[in-house]
């Protein structure tokens, strides 16, 4: 049986020769056993092209034959299987980004035929180029190795997947510490009033800062695919509260399913932090500012000079909370980031006696609303009127 395919740095080495970096250099006999011959390279080089050329003369010509016709690199398929894979899936901008730069690394990597891809392979890519990767990450690059052979094998390319067979790590526990409300507060004090909006509608809403980026003045009707305050002509009473409207929430992480279209009444509280965010800055979106450049002002993720991408609202909080120095006794990784508000609003509703799944579109609801798009009946769930006291 031909040897397996070489790493890099070890293309010099004469076949079934191996350097175990705890033993040396081992050569594995014709019996099958294994020797360690030297622990330098070069001796062992010479050691082990003698011990072929008396003991597998022959055997090594049938190997370089082989290898010649084995088949085509693995590196050569990935670009054909990622065209598929996308077809197939129409994955999001962002995952194509990462599938991009992951089909870089295997290509680089898997430069042997399909069929001779086994799990030691596996176990030297994921240990070269994810070394410190923490259990998610790892978990992600290897399903990414395991869907790139699924498809191999279904062009006949392979005929089992080396990937399926690797140990999948324990899904971590989450590391983040619960923000508490005095920080909420002291972040909100110090921040822009673009972050402090969006910061207020969280709070409020429960929502996370994707959806909050995406909030517009003013839509017509709730529609899918959309974020916005749809506003009533009249004003209207819920009990002793004025409602002013409605705010509609379609949560993309949740948006094939009932909860994920979600109906909030815009009461004093909300109406006051729009209200509040107007500037002289004309947007369509409620969280707004204009761009720090005027080079490349509008991104693939944003369709308005002024909206916000969420991730910068993200990165402004966490800045804002190391400039004050809160929880700087906290590893980085520790902190609370903007994502901790949705927890911390979930707590204060909760404590108010109401259920805050409904509300951050994690369950469906009896209490649904009924809109028309497209010919097509589409339930919003409807969450009662909450007031989210911060202080």
């Amino acid at each position: 049986m031909a040897p397996r395919k070489r790493l890099f740095k070890n293309r010099d080495l004469p076949p079934y020769l191996y350097f175990d970096k705890n033993a040396g250099y081992t050569l594995k006999l014709v019996s099958g056993k294994r020797r360690v011959i030297s622990q330098n390279r070069t001796e062992a080089i010479i050691i082990a092209n003698e011990y072929n050329r008396i003991k597998r003369s022959n055997e090594v010509l049938d190997s370089l034959l082989a290898e010649e016709n084995s088949g085509t690199p693995f590196s050569d398929l990935v670009d054909k299987i990622i065209e598929r894979v996308t077809n197939d899936r129409s994955p999001g901008e962002s995952l194509k980004a990462q599938w991009k730069n992951d089909s870089l690394r295997v290509k680089e990597f898997f430069t042997m035929p399909g069929s001779e891809i086994t799990l030691t392979e596996v176990t030297e890519y994921l240990d070269k180029y994810h070394p410190n990767a923490s259990n998610n990450v790892f978990n992600r690059k290897l399903s990414f190795l395991e869907m790139l052979f699924d498809y191999a094998k279904d062009i006949g390319e392979m005929e089992k997947n080396p990937a399926a067979l690797k140990i999948k790590k324990p899904k971590e526990e989450k590391v983040r510490k619960p923000l508490d409300i005095d920080a909420f507060n002291r972040i909100r004090a110090a921040a822009p009033l673009w972050l402090k909006t969006a910061m207020d509608l969280t709070m409020q809403t429960t929502h996370a800062v994707l959806e909050i980026s995406r909030i517009k003045y003013k839509l017509k009707k709730a529609e899918a695919g959309k974020c916005g305050c749809i506003w009533y002509e009249t004003p209207q009473k819920d009990g002793s509260a004025t409602i002013y409207g409605e705010l509609a929430i379609h949560r993309q992480k949740t948006k094939k399913t009932e909860a994920s279209h979600v109906i909030i009444p815009i009461n004093e509280t909300i109406k006051a932090i729009i209200d509040t965010s107007r500037d002289r800055i004309a947007s369509p979106y409620v969280v707004h500012r204009l761009p720090k450049t005027r080079s490349n002002p509008v991104s693939k993720e944003v369709d308005h000079v002024t909206q916000i991408v969420s991730r910068n609202i993200s990165k402004e909080f966490s800045k804002v909370r190391d400039d004050l120095g809160l929880y700087k006794e906290l590893q980085f990784e520790e902190r609370p980031t903007y994502h901790e508000i949705r927890g911390l609003s979930a707590r204060i509703i909760e404590e108010l006696g109401h259920n805050p799944q409904h509300r951050m579109g994690h369950a469906d609801s009896k209490s649904t609303k009924i809109y028309t798009e497209q010919g097509k009946p589409i339930e919003w769930v409807q969450v009662p009127n909450v007031v989210v006291a911060t202080k």
